[in-house]
């Protein structure tokens, strides 16, 4: 896990964060609200797909309209456990909260490090149930959405605790 995980307000702008990352030789960077609590995140992958198409100057658009939701795990999770949820995902880091608390972040590049490209690759390859992913709601950014499922089990909706906005 990194801990010392570079941040910008979501207020900045995409030219701030880019900066930041620069200075900090970082693919990425968690976005805090005016309370200093992580909101969200904004990565390299996300700039190239998210900012790009908006086709404007990096100084005009502020970080909160294309930063990411942080898919989070536990301090105490395992490292296969990460990984699943990085693979199973998409994603190129989680999150590491203790409650509410960001503690920092574990990348795919801290797996492989850990794992090595063979093992990492043969995680891929499993056949396993994909864990529940958990992210931060993209309305209020002050409570994880919780997944609503019929009698089957088939996923419904997203739905925040916070301010009940659904996806």
């Amino acid at each position: 896990m990194t801990t010392d995980v570079p941040r910008v307000k979501d207020s900045a702008t995409v030219f701030d964060a880019s900066e930041t990352m620069n200075r900090t030789r970082s693919t990425g960077v968690a976005v805090v609200n005016e309370d200093n609590k992580v909101v969200g995140l904004i990565t390299e992958r996300r700039l190239l797909t998210d900012f790009l198409p908006l086709n404007k100057s990096p100084g005009d658009v502020k970080v909160s309209q294309v930063m990411g939701p942080f898919y989070r795990i536990s301090p105490d999770a395992s490292t296969r456990e990460a990984a699943r949820k990085v693979l199973a995902n998409d994603i190129t880091r989680l999150g590491v909260f203790d409650g509410d608390k960001f503690l920092g972040w574990v990348s795919l590049s801290d797996l492989t490090r850990e794992f090595g490209k063979r093992r990492l690759v043969k995680l891929l390859r499993l056949h396993e149930e994909p864990e529940e992913p958990e992210f931060l709601c993209p309305n209020c950014r002050d409570a994880f959405m919780k997944k609503v499922t019929n009698d089957e089990g088939e996923v419904l909706r997203w739905t925040c605790p916070n301010c009940k906005y659904s996806l």
